[in-house]
């Protein structure tokens, strides 16, 4: 591994060649990190392509060579259990993707290693897994168990009860893109509540007849009562609901069903890090860290120049439409202007018991799926000041110019 110094001559970093293969520049950070059993990869917008190749390339790297076998995507549940199953099958990827996946995966990038791992687990004994830590959709959840519960009469009508209201709240949630739109909150969390104690009914019934169910029933049904949550939460006046939280079940449940196998987390830097950027709260890889101590690792990837993917709409679906953007330059007290002054263009910076020299107090700059003007949003982009980001995050990916990501639509 080859080492390069900072223009300050204290903090080290380990330089990233992007003009070679991506699986070799990857393979010395995957076996660096790859002894931890859950691994959050982040991104610094949901549409940058090179963010999308070098998680790809880290992900082949601890497949291949530590063992990892899980990979759950920021995604519902239900439509990644499906996209699974069209993965190890001979169906049209495009098509499975645009039907489960949410838009912001619906890359190029992200279909080339979506055919690698169908290659790969036809190859392979030891097969990958592709699932969701997520629940803005959960009719595909329900349609899991509506499969599970075909031959129960009485779990059956349960089912398909709460799949009419699980389409409902799906409905209510995509129609939000539509600006003449205007949501029946009362409705919604009425519906809601209901879905939620549906599926209470159906997970005690499970347990008191002592049905035995497969563990992909088992995730979904978690996964729709994760949905539902809030709003049966809100019919009680709360509205204190983490999605973090309930996002680290998710990957903790479909780590502890699935043998204790090691999972890599592909989701947004502001969900795999410990603490929310924005705010005090744990953020998804705060509650894994809880659970899983140190062999949690959160991988940052960052980037200051160039052009990124987002959409116009407000809700993310499977049907939205993305069009590239420029990356205004980064503000000057920011972690990305303080990273494109290192000597190194690309670099990874494992911010575990080394670099403690690695001080400032700058703001970090996150871009999510939608686009916002960086004049009138820039409180919406830039988080308060950081001064340390080992409190954030384990390790650090800079590419200091980045492109688009290439969507499939």
């Amino acid at each position: 591994m080859f080492y390069a110094e900072t223009q300050d001559n204290v903090i080290k970093t380990t330089e990233l060649n992007l003009g070679k293969d991506y699986l070799k520049i990857a393979a010395p950070i995957a076996k660096e990190i790859g002894n931890n059993t859950i691994i959050g990869l982040g991104e610094g917008t949901h549409g940058t392509k090179e963010f999308n190749d070098i998680r790809a390339a880290i992900s082949k790297n601890l497949i291949t060579k530590q063992h990892f076998s899980i990979i759950c995507f920021e995604s519902p549940y239900g439509d990644m259990f499906f996209l699974n199953k069209a993965v190890n099958s001979n169906t049209d990827l495009k098509t499975a993707m645009k039907q489960y996946l949410l838009s912001i995966w619906q890359t190029k990038e992200v279909e080339e290693f979506l055919l690698w791992v169908r290659d790969y687990n036809k190859k392979n004994k030891n097969q990958i897994l592709l699932s969701g830590a997520d629940f803005n959709f959960v009719s595909n959840s329900v349609n899991i168990l509506e499969n599970e519960f075909k031959n129960n009469s009485t779990l059956k009508a349960l089912t398909d009860d709460l799949l009419t209201k699980a389409k409902y709240q799906d409905e209510m949630w995509s129609n939000r893109n539509d600006k003449n739109f205007r949501v029946d909150m009362p409705a919604v969390i009425k519906n809601g509540t209901q879905a939620y104690k549906l599926a209470q009914n159906i997970e005690e019934a499970v347990k008191k007849d002592n049905i035995n169910i497969s563990t992909e029933a088992k995730l979904a049904l978690q996964n729709i009562k994760l949905g539902f949550t809030v709003m049966y939460e809100a019919s009680k006046q709360n509205y204190n609901i983490s999605r973090d939280q309930m996002m680290s079940e998710m990957v903790t449940k479909t780590h502890q069903l699935y043998d204790n196998k090691k999972v890599i987390v592909i989701a947004h830097n502001g969900h795999i890090a410990f603490t929310f950027p924005f705010s005090d709260d744990l953020g998804m890889g705060g509650y894994l860290k809880k659970q899983f101590g140190e062999k949690y690792y959160s991988l940052a990837t960052l980037t200051a120049s160039g052009t990124y993917c987002a959409t116009l709409d407000n809700t993310d679906t499977n049907d939205n439409k993305y069009q590239a953007y420029p990356l205004p330059a980064p503000l000057k007290d920011s972690w990305q202007n303080y990273f494109s002054g290192f000597k190194n263009e690309n670099f990874y910076l494992n911010l575990r018991g080394n670099n403690g020299d690695l001080k400032g107090n700058f703001s970090l700059a996150l871009w999510g799926y939608f686009y916002l003007d960086p004049v009138k949003f820039e409180k919406n982009i830039y988080t308060p000041k950081i001064s340390n980001l080992n409190n954030y995050f384990d390790g650090i990916i800079f590419l200091r110019k980045t492109n688009a990501s290439v969507h499939l639509n």
